[in-house]
């Protein structure tokens, strides 16, 4: 038994299961094949469900995660994860009321775990949820240990800008690679602020192991939504991406990533430290235009092509198409940049389109040569033929009938690649509410252009862009109100049905047919009934026992042409069962999807591409016998050529391309039409577009960027925004950065795009050598006609203010108000005078305070011109609590020591250092009491403290400290000019007692008191 592991049946996301024999079209096709179960959960389900050992784990959007028996849909285990969170605080209504488990889950069979990701309205308000990543044991339900783990913090390319829980949304279902669980980001309804994420997290330990961001620098948008489809891995260290809305990276002459990567396909590589680096990328040459025009290539999810089908050229290749309807063949490898082609163009392996556009992944076979399906918004199923050869996709064939908006990705059920036991399996909807929904099978290959219709069933209200997971002969899809379906053989409905399908019928005609049904157990029909174009009756109620038939009358009356599906309901005594008809409408002619063509606003000088579809709505093949093109603004290319062969119910894609050149600031209103011509008909497909001229609008803010003070050798960074606050895409013509001690390592690309509204942050690094002040610019200049704008970046250019904004300023701050402006000090420094006190600065020393009587005492000695030098500190408590100080930068030291008893005195030079080694104002000499003064004698210095002594120096001496009853003596004796001369020895015990040597003599002093003096 193969389980279902993963978005898209794996890692690759092709949507195909290859070893399904159980649902080859034989098996679909048999008379009991129908639904199996329909089991009810709570909520609504928008994950796909994964199939892990014989349980169907179903997640719902009010964060209940389901186990149900693969066979039976009975509840096995159950889990809760929390309150839901309430979408309505963002004002978002695409998926209402709740968020809780969105994406689709992956499970690691070797472990039997299966990883989910919630969002949990556990904060202390709405606006403060979380997001977790869980790990359930798939058997039980039971979280793992080191699980749930909170997803927080901020990526490695962008640490200024945090993961935010409450804009963020993880739409992608997730990738298990190399142990680890990864998880994609988008928005709400793109609410801002938001950024797209990729985060990691251990899937043994529960460690997160990386967060890294689309836009760096960036604060919102480049999500990563893809419609639900699963992040793309093609190999051990590699993940692929696609983006939406955001900075789209400018044309560069290689794929090498920039920072702003919105509206691309990224390739990013695990590194060796777990962390994320974008390695490659592909973005649209007119990306700028497909995100104002909301056209995100991100509405697709990439589907990367087996390793088996590639070539020696390209032996890895991506299929990408989103929301304009291009598909592009992408080399895996070199994915191709922006605008690297010819002219400016997309550097792709191949492009077919535009089509309808995506909102999904495309599907892929492997078998009859490989083929690829993508779902067209309100446009049919669409088959490509892949060739290996020159890898080169070609559309092939469509199914008759188109799909309405929130429709599914294909999914592919095969035995391995054997011709014939394929199907295509999609969720298919009316449109965006879901109602009328089916679940339908078509053959793989079409025939005639036409992709057959194999099997359909009804099914409830279908979630947006839901998938059917397919496992073991079954088929499961979840809903959106709150049910999964199983479907397989024996059916278990109260009748055994099949689709049945009219075929064609002219329009304004009728078609008759029957259906037959079996009971598959005793009851009663009471009642039947179609809806438009279709009709039912039954004559009267038919009580019915297990294998009887009944055959029921059926119409369609198609009105126009083009397919119609609807829905026959049975009312039976054992509940009711509905079975899926179809029809084709013809008549004689040419149709055109979509019927018409507005390109809405476009600025003059871009450019904007759609596709209309002609087909042929008759019944017998139609030669063309002309095109009139579109004029004026409007080219349309690969028109169809007089003569050629358009098969019945075949069509063609005519790409038509609006170019405006003459506009105005509200708009220019521009009409033709396009009209093809054949031998029984023509279609008329009108088009219709505003030119607009606006004009962009470079603003940059702030005009200075103020690094303010900065330490020689650190770093600091910051950022400015460049804008474009005008009303049409601004380019970016010249960007010319700083160098020197400030950087930028991501500069300004020139001919980077900025859509109007939208803006980047440009970051700037200023790195000093030294403290004094540095100025630069870094210059922008855009095509908006204006003249070049500069950022002024300043540094270490006002460290006065900057320290005294730092202490608080005017309220905040001892210094209260400045009493002067800045003046200059000797030595190339600056002072400023305020009410409390003096800021000085200087290249060496930095900014610092000096106050009250310190301060004073400090001006009456000279201040920084003075024989202290510069303060190198603030005024500081001493460690006893008792007095003040400040040291200076004087070279051999200096400070001012302050108590109330002993008034402010400086200290400097080797008497400072020999206080300074006895514990300063600790030891026992205790406070100075005076400045370093000149010995009488004109050859020492020396300072008086306040415990009864003194330090003196000279030249011979050094510095000598001397205290308590030797200094009497000594003092008595007349100090140095007694005949013992300065002192050459500190106190120091010697015979018992206490003795200082001098230049010619001693002092010895006795515990008895006895102080005797000698010469030597």
């Amino acid at each position: 038994m193969a389980d279902v592991t993963t978005a898209g049946q794996n890692s690759l996301r092709t949507g195909w299961d290859n070893d399904e024999t159980g649902l080859a079209p034989a098996q679909v096709g048999a008379a009991d094949f129908g639904q199996l179960f329909s089991a009810a959960v709570d909520g609504q389900v928008y994950a796909q469900p994964v199939v892990a050992g014989g349980i169907v784990v179903t997640a719902t959007e009010n964060n209940q995660v389901y186990g149900l028996d693969a066979a039976t849909g009975a509840q096995r285990w159950h889990a809760n994860f929390g309150p839901a969170w309430p979408v309505s605080t963002v004002n978002c209504g695409d998926l209402t009321p709740t968020i809780g488990v969105t994406s689709t889950p992956v499970y690691d069979p070797s472990t039997g775990t299966v990883y989910l990701t919630s969002k949990v309205n556990d904060g202390p308000d709405p606006q403060h949820p979380h997001w977790y990543m869980h790990a359930l044991d798939a058997r039980t339900g039971a979280e793992l240990a080191g699980f749930p783990t909170t997803i927080k913090g901020a990526p490695t390319n962008n640490p200024g800008v945090p993961f935010n829980p409450m804009t963020a949304m993880q739409r992608p279902g997730l990738l298990l690679l190399d142990g680890v669980v990864y998880a994609g980001f988008a928005s709400h309804c793109d609410y801002t602020p938001y950024v797209g994420y990729v985060i990691g997290v251990n899937a043994s330990t529960g460690k997160q192991t990386t967060m890294w961001s689309t836009e760096a620098g960036v604060s919102d948008e480049g999500g990563i939504w893809q419609a639900g489809s699963g992040l793309v891995s093609d190999g051990s260290g590699r993940i692929i991406v696609a983006t939406g809305n955001g900075l789209a990276p400018a044309p560069g002459p290689d794929d090498r990533p920039p920072a702003t990567l919105g509206e691309s396909v990224v390739r990013l590589g695990v590194n060796a430290d777990g962390s994320l680096t974008a390695q490659s990328f592909f973005s649209p040459h007119d990306n700028t235009q497909l995100n104002q025009d909301d056209a995100d290539i991100g509405s697709g999810g990439p589907m990367a092509i087996p390793p088996a089908y590639g070539n020696a050229a390209h032996p890895r290749l991506i299929v990408q198409v989103g929301k304009d309807g291009r598909i592009y063949l992408l080399d895996a490898d070199h994915l191709g940049g922006s605008g690297q082609g010819p002219g400016g163009s997309d550097n792709v392996v191949d492009m077919v389109g535009p089509f309808q556009g995506v909102w999904g992944r495309p599907g892929f076979w492997g078998g009859d040569g490989g083929y690829v399906y993508v779902v067209g918004n309100t446009g049919p199923l669409r088959a490509l033929k892949y060739s290996a050869s020159d890898a080169s996709l070609t559309s092939v064939g469509t199914t008759m009938d188109n799909f309405g908006y929130s429709s599914g990705s294909p999914v592919v059920t095969s035995d391995g690649t054997t011709s014939g036991s394929a199907l295509v399996w999609v969720v298919y909807t009316t449109g965006p509410t879901g109602e009328n929904a089916q679940l339908r099978a078509y053959d793989p290959v079409p025939v005639n252009n036409v992709l057959r219709l194999r099997y359909s069933a009804p099914i409830p209200t279908a979630a947006k862009f839901s998938v059917p997971a397919t496992d073991n002969g079954r088929v499961y899809v979840g809903t959106r109100d709150g049910h999964v379906l199983a479907f397989g053989r024996p059916t278990t409905a109260p009748l055994a049905t099949k689709p049945y399908d009219f075929g064609s019928a002219a329009a304004g005609s009728t078609a008759n047919g029957t259906v037959t049904v079996t009971a598959n157990q005793n009851l009663t029909v009471s009642a039947v009934s179609a809806e438009a174009p279709f009709g039912a009756t039954l004559s009267a109620p038919a009580t019915l026992t297990k294998g009887q038939t009944l055959s029921v009358p059926v119409t369609y009356s198609p009105t126009t042409w083009g397919s119609s599906t609807g829905t026959l309901t049975f009312t039976t005594s054992a509940g009711t069962t509905a079975m899926d008809l179809h029809g084709q409408g013809t008549q004689p002619g040419l149709g055109a999807t979509p019927a018409s063509l507005d390109f809405g606003q476009v600025r003059t000088g871009a450019a904007k591409e759609l596709g209309v579809s002609i087909i042929n709505t008759g019944t017998t093949a139609e030669t063309i016998t002309g095109v009139t093109a579109p004029t004026g603004s409007f080219t349309a290319q690969n028109t169809p050529s007089a003569g050629s062969v358009l098969a019945a119910g075949a069509s063609l894609t005519i790409p038509v391309t609006y170019t405006p050149t003459n506009g105005s600031d509200t708009g220019v209103s521009e009409s033709t039409q396009l009209v093809v011509t054949s031998d029984q008909g023509s279609v008329s497909v009108p088009i219709k577009g505003t030119a607009l001229t606006g004009r962009p609008e470079l603003t940059l803010d702030p005009p200075v960027l103020d690094f303010h003070t900065v330490a020689p050798g650190t770093s600091v960074t910051k950022k400015f925004t460049v804008s474009n606050t005008g009303t049409v895409p601004l380019t970016i013509t010249k960007a010319k950065a700083p160098a020197g001690v400030f950087t930028s390592a991501q500069p300004l690309a020139e001919g980077q795009v900025i859509p109007p509204g939208d803006s980047l942050a440009q970051e700037v690094t200023f790195t000093p050598a030294d403290a004094y002040p540095a100025t630069a610019v870094y210059q922008v200049t855009g095509d908006d006609g204006n003249a070049a704008q500069s950022v002024t970046l300043n540094g270490n250019t006002d460290p006065i203010t900057d320290y005294y904004n730092q202490l608080g300023g005017a309220r905040g701050s001892y210094l209260s108000d400045p009493v002067s402006g800045q003046y200059d000090t000797p030595g190339g420094g600056k002072a400023q005078d305020f009410r409390g006190g003096t800021i000085y600065w200087s290249a060496a020393t930095g900014a610092h305070t000096v106050i009250g009587t310190v301060l004073e005492h400090y001006k009456a000695l000279g201040g920084p011109g003075g024989p202290l030098g510069y303060p190198i500190t603030d005024e500081l408590p001493t460690p006893d609590g008792v007095g003040r100080y400040n040291h200076f930068s004087r070279a051999d030291g200096a400070s001012i020591y302050w108590t109330p008893r002993t008034g402010a005195w400086s200290i400097m030079g080797q008497i400072r250092a020999k206080w300074s080694s006895m514990g300063w104002e600790a030891g026992p000499l205790g406070y100075p009491t005076t400045d370093e003064y000149t010995t009488p004698d004109g050859v020492g210095r020396y300072n008086h403290f306040d415990k009864g002594s003194s330090i003196y120096w000279t030249p011979q001496t050094g510095a000598q400290e001397i205290y308590g009853m030797i200094r009497d003596r000594w003092a008595a004796l007349g100090w140095e000019r007694s005949y013992l001369g300065y002192p050459t020895s500190g106190e120091f015990s010697y015979d018992g007692g206490r003795r200082n040597n001098f230049q010619h003599g001693y002092i010895q002093w006795y515990p008895n008191g006895t102080v005797i003096d000698r010469r030597w």
